[in-house]
């Protein structure tokens, strides 16, 4: 597309800045909807044992017998992954519910699923019924998949070209917001307690009623109603409140020349996007980014910390404010990243912190099994001396206390590499799957590019769900040595196939992909010409080019 009329080159310089309602409109989709997931993702934790106690007492009442202890365990793993389900069936909700009711619509439309579980939870305890809790999470998990899916792509569309990555970068910040507001609220203090709990996993009402109650007022992507709906005086409308200007000749000159194209292609279904050719590279680069964000081993350094604060000679009492710290870091430092997308570049964001991952889980690695190998039972109250016990105190020392762990250090060090490793995912990795599920495509298939993207979500996060506990009991420490390999792998394959996005329209996105060339002689995809338009789109680039993006 190199011969591009000037105003096709971008927006008018004066839509180029954050208004009030591009910033409020942002925020009400990030908060009403990514929100809830990150709440999800945490609130379960901090009162699982008063659930599981719940558990047994309300299947009791219904089955006259009590819970074994692997029956509780089984029932509360069930309630954990069958989010993920939800999920799954969400994904498939995903192209009906954005194509007919728009963006906007299929936010306020996954409120519903949102406000079920809720109600379900709140109520779930007065009914001395468990199987409120897991069908209830359920139906959170409907709302997930389309938070995960509709929220970037509602951000990537309302959004001007040099603010792109920064707001929807908004999704993985209210995300982390979420996780640690859970952990907050978790604390028994607040609502972790064996009364309160209900009204801790109903939490999920107060941002669906804040969006319910206010997104109605707030404009539609100006791209659906231009591109979809064909209705140019309501994405005119929708662009003039967003960017705070009448001038927004530009954004819909740029809009034109992306419907243009839309007019010339059938409509992407997902099968169609799987099997286009001149999409793979843009799919690969979607799903690749989400896979490597659920398999980066962010799960398994959530699920060591607590023992890792411990060791280091955090009281049990107090490890569970230690673990919040640790969230508050992935908060801040994902907030932070907000402001330096669009400066920095994506890869830069992607490629160095993945690097920095990679050496972390070297480094961790060595730290976490020095302490198991260090741990021995000779030690007083389960301290760290050494395998062999030749390092272990003499006998009429163990007694003693306090008793001085030589090996404490080693703790210190592991706490530090954790803090290393979760600022760099927030800033990095965390932060990237809605970016470029939101961007790498044109508007006719960017809806069956989040479902698919939203699939390999589900799918990766039940697998780690299902087989890290395994990993982890089998492996220990070295279980990281897993997740080092690939976010190495991960990172080359970025560093070559990645090419920057930012500052670049949609249309100027498929040409750093090669799109208009291979879709010209495949006949289908993102711009699909016919056969009788072949020829006459030129500007594409060569074969070469194109196989070498896959």
């Amino acid at each position: 597309m190199g011969g591009k009329s000037d105003a096709a080159d971008g927006p008018d310089q004066t839509t180029e800045r954050l208004t009030f309602m591009l910033a409020i409109s942002a925020f009400m989709a990030a908060f009403g909807t990514s929100f809830q997931y990150g709440y999800s993702s945490s609130v379960v934790d901090q009162p699982a044992n008063i659930i599981k106690e719940f558990y047994n007492q309300s299947y009791s009442s219904f089955y006259s017998v009590p819970l074994t202890e692997s029956s509780i365990t089984v029932l509360w793993a069930t309630t954990v992954s069958v989010m993920c389900l939800g999920g799954l069936l969400g994904s498939f909700l995903v192209v009906p519910l954005t194509e007919r009711f728009g963006r906007k619509g299929a936010l306020l439309i996954s409120n519903v699923f949102s406000l079920i579980g809720a109600i379900l939870f709140g109520f779930s305890k007065m009914a001395n019924s468990y199987h409120m809790v897991i069908i209830g999470r359920i139906f959170v998990g409907v709302q997930h998949a389309l938070s995960i899916t509709v929220v970037p792509m509602y951000l990537a569309e309302v959004s001007p070209t040099s603010l792109r990555g920064g707001i929807s970068v908004m999704h993985q910040a209210m995300l982390t917001v979420g996780i640690l507001l859970a952990q907050i609220l978790g604390l028994e203090q607040i609502l972790g307690s064996e009364t309160l709990w209900p009204v801790l996993l109903a939490f999920y009402a107060v941002p669906s009623g804040l969006q319910l109650a206010i997104m109605p007022f707030l404009p539609e992507s100006p791209r659906y109603l231009l591109i979809n709906k064909q209705d140019e005086m309501a994405s005119r409308s929708a662009l003039k409140r967003l960017r705070g200007t009448s001038e927004v000749d530009g954004a819909i000159q740029e809009m034109r020349l992306e419907h243009e194209n839309e007019m010339k292609e059938p409509k992407i279904t997902v099968i169609a996007l799987l099997k286009s050719r001149s999409l793979r590279p843009q799919l690969i680069i979607a799903v690749g980014v989400m896979m490597a964000n659920q398999l980066s081993g962010i799960n398994a350094i959530f699920a060591y910390v607590t023992s890792i604060y411990e060791n280091a000679g955090v009281p049990e009492d107090t490890s569970a404010y230690a673990t919040i710290g640790t969230g508050a870091v992935n908060c801040v430092v994902c907030l932070g990243s907000v402001f330096i997308i669009d400066r920095v570049g994506r890869r830069p964001l992607l490629i160095w912190p993945l690097l920095v991952m990679t050496i972390t889980f070297a480094l961790l690695t060595i730290t976490q099994a020095l302490t198991e190998n260090l741990f021995c039972d000779c030690c007083p109250n389960g301290r760290f001396g050494s395998a062999s016990g030749e390092v272990c105190p003499p006998a009429d020392l163990v007694d003693l206390e306090p008793y001085n762990n030589p090996y404490q250090w080693i703790s210190y060090l592991s706490i530090a590499f954790i803090i290393i490793f979760i600022f760099a995912f927030a800033i990095g990795l965390g932060s990237m799957p809605g970016v470029f599920g939101g961007e790498l495509f044109r508007q006719g298939a960017r809806p069956a590019a989040m479902s698919i993207q939203s699939v390999t979500h589900w799918i990766c996060n039940f697998i780690i769900g299902l087989v890290f506990p395994i990993l982890q009991e089998a492996m220990g420490a070295y279980v990281f040595l897993i997740f080092m390999v690939f976010c190495a792998l991960s990172g080359l394959y970025f560093y070559f196939r990645l090419p920057e996005t930012k500052n670049k329209t949609f249309d100027e996105i498929q040409t750093l992909f090669g799109v208009e060339q291979q879709e010209e002689e495949e006949g289908v995809g993102n711009t699909a010409f016919s056969k009788e338009e072949v020829g006459e789109g030129g500007g594409g680039v060569n074969n070469t080019q194109v196989e070498s993006a896959l």
